[in-house]
């Protein structure tokens, strides 16, 4: 076990931004649950733990040594507002090719604690993929790590510009909106892509022309629109009871 330097802790804080994630092709985990959830990811290379002396490392079984910090040092390294007793910086993973037959797309999505729960959505209910439009939010920023409660690690992630994915498919294409047919009225295929649009602005209008089928979740209240996140996990319930 070995101090931090000042130089690796510039690092890590720098993990907290995108560029910094992508400039050291790393990002940050905090937390024993996420951290061993990591440890066993197949695809993910964790490079480093770190801990306060209030944590005992050898529960990780983390074959390197293991970083000790003070917990003034924990705090400016997490981006939590409770930081936790441990915390690792991984590997970025290499994205390949989306191929499984059931998939999400997420067109324009900002919010990263909406991602996260997407994501855990997608774990729940065997959803091996996830396409997001280019420009949306970073799926490996802290918030959404945390969000996603390990969830991250099991599901692949793949930023594309959405309309060229989609012209290529041969998969039906089912999108969330306002104004579709009701979901219970839908004859879902055991394969297909559904499309969730972004907060507030919804699909977007290139890609509402390419839905082969448009599904809408029944209003009976007086809210003007769901959450991404629960709407996605309705019509994820409804697609895998089918």
């Amino acid at each position: 076990m070995h101090r931090l330097t000042k130089q690796e802790l510039h690092d890590l804080k720098a993990l907290h931004r995108k560029r910094g994630r992508e400039e050291q092709n790393l990002f940050l985990i905090e937390g024993e649950k996420i951290v061993l959830e990591a440890l066993v990811c197949p695809y993910i290379s964790v490079k480093k733990v770190l801990c306060t002396e209030n944590y005992d490392p050898s529960t990780l079984r983390f074959e390197k040594d293991t970083i000790h910090v003070s917990p003034s040092e924990m705090a400016r390294i997490s981006a939590l507002k409770s930081p936790q007793d441990v915390v690792a910086v991984c590997q970025l993973p290499v994205s390949n090719p989306p191929s499984g037959k059931r998939m999400l797309c997420l067109d324009g999505i900002q919010d990263p604690g909406n991602l996260g729960s997407i994501l855990r959505i997608a774990d729940w209910f065997g959803v091996p993929d996830v396409v997001l439009s280019s420009g949306s939010v970073d799926c490996f920023g802290p918030k959404c790590v945390q969000a996603s409660m390990g969830s991250i690690f099991r599901v692949k992630v793949h930023y594309l510009p959405l309309v060229p994915f989609l012209l290529k498919t041969e998969l039906p294409i089912y999108g969330a909106v306002l104004d579709g047919t009701p979901l219970k009225a839908i004859t879902w295929k055991n394969e297909g892509i559904l499309v969730i649009g972004g907060e507030g602005s919804g699909i977007s209008i290139p890609v509402h022309s390419l839905l082969t089928e448009r599904v809408t979740i029944p209003r009976l209240g007086g809210a003007e629109s769901l959450n991404a996140a629960i709407a996605c996990g309705i019509l994820c319930a409804k697609w895998h009871e089918s």
